[in-house]
């Protein structure tokens, strides 16, 4: 009777702890995504945005309890604010193909566009999202605001329904408490399904293979899905040769990505290139591109999401790459407790 009784207690609190999350999280916000398609242009001394189309992505599936990321990380950080109270509301960072592009020698004779997008959870009250690059670790001069209010709602357009099969590889619960990552599928044909299940799995059997995701596995959801090709077999535009890098890979349109992979929950992409060119590349919060056929192991596919989900720079994880130009994450070494740190964020 006494062992049922503390089950009922532990059992109590753990929905007590539940219901707070949900509580803050109800405070400021309704459960929907707002992502929002921005087009990046400048050059190495200067930049500017302009927003381009507000979409609903869905359910908002990020985090709900720690909705303000302590670590200043990526080449920019955004933060949302109450407009009445000025109250931080969330904050993120994120790197971009601009961010590392606007340091080669391309950017300092032109100017040049992209597509790129962040998502935030939709506030419930009016808020201004306001971007600021980051500048050695150091939070800059704002480069971006714009004020979310009750007309904003009204001007989302629903996220495309590209109705594509997902595969599910793992389920540990409830997206919003735990780490979703999704595996996107670029460069197969309509016949090479199969090859792309495959290849997805071995993917998956090697990276929750790997520490830390191999003791914190439970603290994972996994979902796969294959973009339909196009005619020269490559729908995200994930190529070779980024920046004049032989085996750097990065994709030509977020806006694309985005939109495939608003299909599924998700707080990191993977790419899989299928290539047997061993290479690759990464940005903080934004995916990580890999040739699944290459000799990549288990130490390559640790170093690429290290870019990602804790925005380690190359030459304090491995030999310098010069690819590698943002470094404004560089002076962490210890990959383990920072990415425990980033994973308690989205888990816990």
């Amino acid at each position: 009777m006494k062992r049922i009784a503390f089950l009922l207690i532990i059992i109590a609190l753990c929905v007590s702890c539940t219901n707070n999350r949900n509580e803050k999280f109800a405070k400021n916000f309704i459960d929907k995504t707002l992502r929002i398609n921005l087009v990046h242009t400048g050059d190495s001394a200067s930049e500017s945005f302009k927003l381009d189309k507000l979409y609903d992505d869905g359910l908002w599936y990020g985090r709900t309890k720690n909705m303000v990321n302590p670590h200043r990380l990526g080449a920019y950080v955004y933060e949302l604010r109450d407009v009445e109270t000025n109250e931080l509301l969330y904050s993120d960072g994120i790197s971009t193909v601009f961010s590392e592009w606007r340091h080669t020698e391309e950017a300092a004779n032109d100017k040049k566009s992209f597509n790129e997008s962040i998502r935030i959870p939709f506030p419930n009250k009016n808020a201004k999202l306001t971007m600021y690059k980051i500048d050695n670790q150091e939070v800059s001069e704002p480069v971006w605001e714009y004020v979310i209010d009750r007309k904003t709602k009204s001007l989302m357009e629903p996220a495309k329904n590209n109705n594509n099969r997902i595969v599910r590889l793992l389920d540990s619960g409830d997206p919003k408490e735990k780490v979703d990552i999704l595996i996107l599928g670029d460069g197969y044909t309509i016949n090479e399904t199969g090859s792309f299940d495959s290849d997805a799995l071995r993917f998956y059997n090697s990276l929750i293979s790997t520490e830390p995701f191999k003791s914190r596995k439970s603290d994972f959801n996994v979902h796969a899905i294959q973009v339909p090709p196009t005619d020269d077999g490559s729908r995200l535009g994930t190529k070779y040769g980024t920046f004049g890098h032989d085996r750097y890979a990065l994709a030509k349109d977020d806006w694309t990505i985005r939109d495939f992979a608003a299909q599924a929950p998700y707080d990191y992409i993977i790419i899989l290139m299928n290539d047997d060119k061993n290479g690759g590349g990464s940005l903080y919060n934004l995916y990580t591109t890999a040739a699944i056929r290459s000799q990549s192991d288990d130490y390559m596919i640790r170093h690429e999401l290290g870019h990602q989900i804790v925005g380690i720079g190359d030459k304090y994880y491995a030999k310098h790459n010069d690819a590698d130009t943002t470094e404004v994450s560089s002076y962490y070494y210890d990959f383990n407790e920072l990415i425990n740190e980033i994973l308690d964020l989205h888990s816990r």
